[in-house]
């Protein structure tokens, strides 16, 4: 009986200590990173600098079909430009309400006017554009809708590849090709998202005014009988125009933004491009 006691008290001796409460390591500090707080932490960082600042390069195709303009001179009438313009524009947000951008890249354009009784026509070779602008949310709520203010300023200068003067060539003395373009547009946007797959899918249709003030310097010497033939700083017809387009976020590249627009009343135009955020 003794024997037995003894064993009984000897394994409760045993099983005693383990139904006491672990204390643990004293020191506090490590681990010194947390697995799943830091990468959230960066997450949340890096998606903070992304909305608040970035940096965007969009390629544009720009087809003008047709711009009326009108000159002081009495002698110099029925004036267009067309061609296109292939723009290479770069731009940063901040807090998505102010954008500052530059633009570069070629154009090649045609001037078409009357003067003199003769039909006068201008070729150019492709060459370099630049421009810069601003836009700036004017307005916005919480429903997507936003009207957004649009500056900016354009310089054309190229060279002339053919004259003609009622539908033959000339030689040219003194020619130019110089148009300088500023612009101010009020548009009003609406986004629509559709959830499709793991990411949205964005749709950005847009509206508008613009108001152009154009200064289109086209001018030749004719090499044969000394005459000047000159747009004199021509100007738009229609300083009011109307601009409709669309923004399309596929759901599959949300880095890449794709752009078509139409440009109506004071030209004909219209634009097809992409954008891609870094």
């Amino acid at each position: 009986m003794k024997k037995l006691i003894v064993v009984i008290l000897f394994i409760l001796s045993l099983a005693t200590p383990c139904l006491a409460m672990s204390v643990g390591g004293p020191d506090m500090t490590v681990p010194e990173e947390s697995k799943f707080l830091k990468d959230q932490a960066i997450k949340k960082a890096l998606d903070r600098l992304e909305y608040n600042m970035n940096i965007k390069a969009s390629v544009d195709a720009d087809i003008i079909f047709k711009r009326e303009l009108t000159s002081a001179p009495a002698d110099t009438t029925e004036a267009e430009i067309e061609g296109h313009n292939f723009m290479v524009k770069f731009s940063s947000s901040f807090h998505d309400v102010i954008e500052p951008y530059i633009k570069v890249g070629t154009s090649n354009l045609r001037v078409n006017w009357t003067q003199h009784g003769e039909s006068i026509e201008v070729e150019t070779d492709p060459g370099f554009v630049w421009g810069a602008g601003v836009k700036a949310k004017v307005w916005g709520n919480d429903y997507g809708t936003k009207l957004t203010l649009d500056f900016q300023y354009r310089n054309i200068t190229l060279d002339f590849e053919k004259a003609t003067i009622g539908g033959s060539t000339a030689g040219t003395n003194s020619d130019n090709f110089d148009i300088k373009d500023w612009q101010t547009s009020l548009l009003l946007s609406k986004k629509y998202i559709k959830p499709i797959g793991a990411s949205d899918f964005y749709v950005v249709p847009y509206t508008g005014l613009t108001y152009s003030s154009l200064e289109a310097d086209v001018n030749f010497t004719d090499a044969t009988n000394g005459l000047l033939y000159s747009t004199y700083d021509a100007s738009d017809e229609n300083v009011f125009g109307f601009v409709l387009g669309c923004d399309v976020m596929p759901f599959y590249l949300s880095h890449y933004l794709l752009n078509l627009e139409l440009r109506l009343i004071n030209e004909t135009a219209l634009t097809l491009g992409g954008t891609l955020k870094f």
